[in-house]
């Protein structure tokens, strides 16, 4: 098959000053209708990359695509501000014969949740929430949880109240005692539905008995898209809708949303299974409520579309230290505060699963960061941040090195075939300086 190519901040406090009077970032609307300005783009040696290395990193990406292991994909790396390499290979949809684009429009789903914590952050640093703030402060049925005395079965366990109240950091830093929408829990009672309201989705998710106290244990966990919650009722603007104005509109990120309008959907990349058994990829069928239509719950955790050259622009601002084209959305210590692992020692090393730990990673605000390069049976350095997307989508940026790289596909399982540590091993051997 042919390629188609709120209160002050407690870690600096004088940034709440900073917001009042108005260095923050209140985008108005002429701003927001106005088309993202191009990533400046340069040839790999002019920022220190070799090209004939970036021909092994292509090589490597279109054999997969050539040999039917992934429908498509596209792949973007950034050094110092600039673009290097943006490709597009394969189909966005095999069986319609639709080729691949730069913009394609992919499910992001877990790296949906920095995008979050960057709203949740802004609204920090304008002193209208406060990170140590209780959850009940603002949904008043998390006061009244409880907490499964045998989270591992629960069907069975007594309850009893927790050791404190879960705050908004708690909810950032996955130590909330939440679980996730993939898990049994949640699962068995319906906690989760694309038809539900984001009111209605942290009600049910209040109704559920913590696997934890507080503060206690780290679970991946639908705390992102509660926040979500809480920035409704804190600001009175839809989530959507306050991402549009404060986030996603300043970053010239203008195909980044919670579903695919009409106008788009030409450019929408569909979902595959990968088979265990080698046999050809097969195309899943749509959600419930597809993702060309504008759902009811906007999931922070794992609800937004987006593509490569928005997510580039996202992490750029990053590490430029909050801002984009002269466009600040937040301060440089609200970004390093993102940045950096906020889990203690004695919850460490943190995982997917108690017998799958990552030991040269912590978790900041949204992002898995690197704390013990040492520990990683892969080249890192320490203070690189990313995550990944249940469908394939990959994201990281190196401070060190000035590099940013982004992946995205749209298969199951998304850790099929390795491809985005084989992508991020061979991007770092591509810095010649």
């Amino acid at each position: 098959m042919r390629h188609a190519t709120r209160h002050s901040l407690r870690f600096l406090p004088e940034l709440a000053r900073a917001a009042a009077l108005g260095t923050l970032l209140l985008a108005s609307s002429s701003l927001l209708a106005q088309p993202a300005p191009a990533l400046p783009r340069a040839e790999p040696e002019a920022v220190g990359m070799s090209s004939a290395r970036f021909g092994l990193l292509d090589t490597m990406l279109r054999q997969h695509v050539d040999d039917g292991r992934v429908p498509g994909l596209v792949a973007g790396v950034m050094r110092h501000g600039k673009v290097v390499y943006l490709q597009s290979l394969g189909w966005q949809d095999i069986e319609a014969g639709e080729p691949m684009q730069e913009a394609s429009i992919f499910q992001i789903r877990s790296l949906s949740k920095a995008i979050t914590s960057l709203a949740v952050m802004q609204l920090v640093e304008q002193g209208r929430i406060a990170l140590d703030d209780p959850v009940s402060r603002y949904i008043p049925s998390f006061a009244d949880m409880q907490v499964f005395v045998n989270p591992d079965d629960p069907d069975n366990s007594p309850l009893r109240a927790p050791a404190r109240q879960a705050t908004l950091r708690d909810l950032l830093l996955n130590i909330g005692g939440l679980s996730h929408r993939d898990r049994a829990l949640y699962q068995s009672r319906a906690v989760r539905s694309r038809g539900d309201t984001l009111e209605q989705f942290v009600e049910k998710v209040a109704a559920v008995p913590l696997v934890g106290d507080p503060g206690t244990v780290w679970v991946y966990s639908e705390s992102t898209t509660v926040l979500g919650r809480v920035i409704e009722i804190v600001t009175g603007q839809a989530f959507d809708a306050y991402l549009q104005e404060h986030v996603l509109g300043p970053l010239g990120m203008v195909d980044t949303a919670f579903f695919v309008p009409p106008e788009k959907v030409a450019r929408l990349a569909r979902l595959y299974q990968v088979p265990r058994d080698g046999s050809a990829l097969r195309k899943q069928p749509d959600m419930d409520i597809p993702i060309t239509q504008d759902p009811p719950l906007k999931e922070g955790s794992a609800g937004l579309v987006s593509t490569v050259p928005d997510y580039l622009r996202l992490l750029q601002m990053f590490l430029n230290g909050g801002e984009l084209d002269d466009r600040r959305v937040l301060s440089a210590a609200g970004i390093a505060e993102m940045t950096r692992n906020h889990i203690p020692a004695d919850l460490l090393p943190i995982g997917m699963s108690p017998t799958s730990r990552i030991l040269d990673r912590g978790w900041g605000y949204g992002y898995m960061v690197v704390i013990d390069a040492a520990q990683s049976p892969s080249a890192v350095n320490n203070g690189e941040f990313g995550w990944t997307g249940s469908l394939g989508t990959f994201a990281w940026a190196d401070p060190q090195t000035d590099t940013i790289a982004v992946l995205m596909l749209q298969i199951e399982p998304a850790g099929a075939h390795a491809l985005g540590d084989k992508f991020k091993a061979l991007v770092a051997q591509t810095l010649v300086d």
